[in-house]
């Protein structure tokens, strides 16, 4: 599986802009450390941020963030079948974000 991380001709959800907006916002906050270890890092704008939402396989958890580090093919595309750290509020820290590691191989990723 594999998202682009350019725009493309459907439009984000409004839930896919607001996410995009607050995670670009948590981004700025985080110490310099962490900001280094996003690849990509989130600009704010959901056409090319692309949050999605990510579910182990099992069910036993998920977030909603954006990819910002992992491997990608020629087009741009990450690649969601190998591991790829996501930008997330979906934690008990509040407003601040965290970067999740995950494992593609054992969940499931969608566009929001």
């Amino acid at each position: 599986m594999s998202l682009t991380t350019e725009s493309t001709a459907t439009a984000p959800s409004a839930e896919a802009e607001a996410l995009a907006s607050a995670l670009h916002a948590a981004f700025l906050r985080l110490p310099p450390k962490l900001q280094a270890r996003c690849t990509v890092p989130p600009t704010g704008d959901a056409a090319i941020d692309r949050p999605v939402l990510v579910e182990a396989d099992n069910g036993s958890d998920h977030y909603r963030g954006v990819v910002v580090a992992g491997e990608c093919d020629e087009d741009g595309r990450w690649l969601l079948d190998d591991a790829f750290t996501l930008l997330s509020l979906d934690h008990d820290d509040g407003p601040e974000a965290a970067l999740v590691l995950c494992h593609g191989w054992n969940c499931h990723a969608d566009r929001i």
